[in-house]
């Protein structure tokens, strides 16, 4: 009962883990935003043999852009970017957007990422890894301390618990500052992807978070646990930036 599951339990984050590949993808410069049939989703993917699904397996994507991708949360595109991406260039933008470390958060029981070995990914690990599913775990904490860095010009922050200290007895007052850690992104690839985002939520499969008056950027998450759980069949999951 006392347990954080926010802090202390780690899950496979399923689509929202596409802003993540999404990034990188922009960062490298291996893929724009709206260059028309980019990516071509036909229900599935075969990766080494191994038939991977789109959520849209009758019907299909068919020919995308990036944004059109992610506001249609389709496998079959971000498996296709993330070949062009590669496994050694991904895991270092895993890295340096704090996914394999504590996030060092004032509470206590954090748990840390379980991620597949580099040298253990193999092209269908590498399919998996680009929408969220069986090559990694991370913390709910990693997965939005990853999603501020967009919302942060491209900053990896230090989450903070506590803003301020006062002293009731003596009215002093103490500052818990922000604490920046790195840059990962530069600030025109984060604005990109927020851009991105609100398409999600304006006119993709994000539109529940839809809020008059606000601007919010969006993506859903569905990861199916592996196969023989039987505490239960997804995890349902959403991250959200506001104001865009």
């Amino acid at each position: 009962v006392w347990r954080n599951n926010a802090v202390s339990n780690t899950y496979e984050p399923g689509s929202t883990f596409k802003i993540i590949t999404a990034s990188v993808g922009l960062e490298e410069n291996l893929v724009s935003t709206d260059t028309p049939g980019d990516f071509i989703c036909n229900g599935y993917e075969m990766v080494s043999g191994t038939r991977i699904n789109c959520w849209k397996r009758v019907t299909t994507h068919g020919t995308q852009t990036l944004r059109q991708a992610l506001m249609n949360s389709c496998n079959p595109a971000f498996m296709q970017l993330a070949a062009r991406i590669g496994a050694s260039t991904l895991y270092k933008y895993y890295h340096a957007i704090g996914l394999f470390d504590k996030t060092g958060i004032d509470l206590s029981g954090e748990a840390n990422s379980i991620f597949t070995k580099l040298e253990d990914v193999g092209p269908v690990e590498l399919a998996t890894a680009s929408f969220g599913q069986r090559t990694l775990n991370i913390t709910p904490l990693q997965m939005i301390t990853a999603i501020s860095t967009v919302s942060n010009d491209g900053v990896l922050m230090k989450p903070r618990i506590v803003k301020q200290v006062t002293n009731t007895d003596t009215g002093a007052v103490t500052n818990i500052e922000p604490e920046e850690v790195r840059q990962v992104l530069s600030k025109e690839s984060a604005d990109t992807v927020k851009s991105m985002m609100e398409s999600v939520v304006v006119k993709g499969t994000g539109g529940n978070a839809k809020v008059s008056g606000y601007s919010i950027g969006g993506k859903t998450g569905t990861s199916e646990t592996i196969a023989g759980d039987v505490d239960q069949t997804y995890v349902a999951s959403y991250v959200a930036i506001s104001p865009i």
